[in-house]
């Protein structure tokens, strides 16, 4: 009975004016048999001139639900489909992915020659643009600034010639969010200059509070919303401990133990610390590797990420500027050597592992210091006070997830976003699933409130938080007398305490903002 049932609601999905335009492009076009989960009804919902809101994790398939809609002529809208992404290297695999399938896509961006862009203005002002343009990729910066082109979609949509504005990476929307940009949000102004378009948001990464963002600020209240779970199953999740001066080698040695020969990303957090990760992985390590930051020439930064998909690199070596929208199926290993700033960035970043469904691991070096690096860019970065509290929210979340040994990684992550997962269904594919320790609980109220006394106490002087520890320890060094620091009540209160658990104190006092 279910599996009529489930054959009949199938069959629901291509009862449409369009279904058997959509059948034959997606057999003869794009080469494929059959839809994964939500992609059909994404497609019919905009084919039938709605607004839709896609949330699918990376990999599942979000760019069919729009590269596919561009060419079918039967639906409620028709004419160019226009595609705003805030990437280059995204837009440029995505138009050289579309070309290879016959199918009539251009870019659009700051980098495009005089040549290039008026070419496009005039087809776009064609009889039938549609014949010449089927997908135009462009930037936010040029719908939210360039009036030219905003004014030439203005004429498409008078003359019924605008079939979809689709917004990829749809999370850049909201200021809730990880990867928050000021001329994303200005993309709801587009939206009211073209009324009667359907819009297309796009994303793999959005909590229930981004996503609501999201729709308000587009002006797409209305939308129909298609999510999917976000669990990952062919992944493994691990944190390990970061070793500091050995860092490089706990790396190299990861990778040659357990990935050797294969593709991988390794993410830093800054550019120096890229280049001197790839520079050490090659010529100490023979891993062929290179690095790829926002600092390197547009022109090498393509080469570098071409010389990975075509593997003459097998492992790369970046900053956070690298990845969105990329699509390498057999990535089997993601690499963090640095703390991301949000348990959605992180989701996002080792979702790039494993697209093809095999087996990869994604793994996080973490120690303490780094949070406190991160901490401290947030307070010295850009931003109002508001934002700035945003952001060492996403953070604390972030190093609890790494700080908690015993609770599934899946069930912490997807728990994250709203889902609900229940650890059996890990299968060991994380390492506290897989890890045969056992933990007991201990009160730690008195030691906690020793330390905020302690904090009081110094918190005039210029001391730093692992003064503070050392104090708490029992270390008598030369700061510490010179301040008349060992005299003071609390100096020995953590003595029993090894380091690792009191660096968890402190991380978890400072990030619940006690200190």
């Amino acid at each position: 009975m279910q599996s009529q049932a489930d054959d009949a609601d199938l069959e629901a999905h291509f009862r449409f004016p369009w279904s058997i335009d959509v059948k034959k492009t997606l057999r003869e076009r794009f080469r494929l048999k059959g839809f994964r989960e939500n992609q059909l009804q994404a497609i019919n919902a905009t084919l039938g001139g709605k607004d839709v809101f896609v949330l699918m994790p990376t990999g599942g398939g979000k760019s069919l639900c729009y590269q596919l809609p561009s060419l079918i002529e039967t639906g409620k809208t028709r004419g160019v489909t226009v595609v705003v992404s805030p990437l280059l290297s995204l837009m440029e695999d995505q138009v050289q992915h579309l070309r290879r399938l016959q199918i009539q896509a251009f870019l659009l961006n700051g980098e495009s020659t005089a040549i290039q862009k008026r070419e496009i203005m005039e087809a776009l002002n064609e009889d039938n643009p549609q014949e010449i343009i089927q997908c135009l990729y462009v930037t936010p910066e040029m719908v939210s600034k360039n009036q030219n082109m905003m004014q030439s979609f203005e004429r498409l949509n008078a003359r019924k010639q605008l079939a979809r504005l689709v917004i990829d990476e749809a999370h850049c929307v909201s200021q809730w969010g990880h990867d928050f940009r000021p001329d994303y949000k200005l993309l709801g102004d587009v939206r009211r200059r073209l009324p009667g378009v359907p819009v297309m948001a796009l994303t793999a990464t959005a909590t229930e509070n981004v996503m609501l963002d999201v729709i308000h600020n587009l002006g797409i209240s209305g939308c129909e919303v298609f999510t999917r779970s976000f669990n990952r199953q062919n992944l493994f999740y691990e944190v390990r401990e970061k070793s500091g001066k050995k860092d490089v080698e706990a790396v190299a040695r990861l990778i040659k133990e357990k990935h050797d020969g294969q593709t991988g990303i390794v993410y830093c957090l800054s550019r120096k610390n890229c280049e001197d990760m790839a520079a050490a992985l090659s010529t100490q390590y023979n891993i062929k590797s290179y690095h790829y930051h926002a600092g390197m020439d547009p022109a090498d930064k393509s080469e570098v990420q071409r010389a990975w998909q075509e593997g003459r690199y097998k492992v790369i070596v970046a900053t956070i500027a690298f990845g969105m929208g990329i699509d390498k199926p057999d990535v089997r290993f993601v690499i963090h050597n640095s703390l991301p700033k949000s348990l959605e960035g992180y989701y996002q970043e080792t979702g790039r592992a494993g697209r093809d469904g095999k087996h990869s691991g994604c793994y996080l070096f973490y120690n303490y210091s780094d949070a406190q690096k991160l901490r401290r860019m947030i307070d010295d970065g850009e931003g109002g006070r508001e934002q700035k509290q945003r952001q060492h929210e996403m953070l604390r979340r972030m190093i609890q997830y790494c700080e908690n040994k015993s609770d599934c990684r899946r069930v912490q992550v997807l728990q994250y976003f709203s889902e609900v997962f229940h650890r059996d269904a890990c299968q060991a594919q994380c390492d506290n699933c897989n890890s045969e320790s056992r933990f007991e609980t201990e009160d730690f109220t008195d030691l906690a409130k020793q330390a905020v006394e302690l904090v009081r106490n110094v918190a005039s002087q210029k001391v730093t938080v692992l003064h503070c520890m050392d104090l708490l320890r029992g270390y008598a060094n030369k700061k510490a007398k010179d301040l008349n620091h060992n005299t003071l009540p609390q100096f020995g209160a953590a003595a029993h305490l090894n380091r690792e658990n009191l660096e968890r104190l402190f991380s978890s006092l400072l990030s619940e903002d006690v200190l």
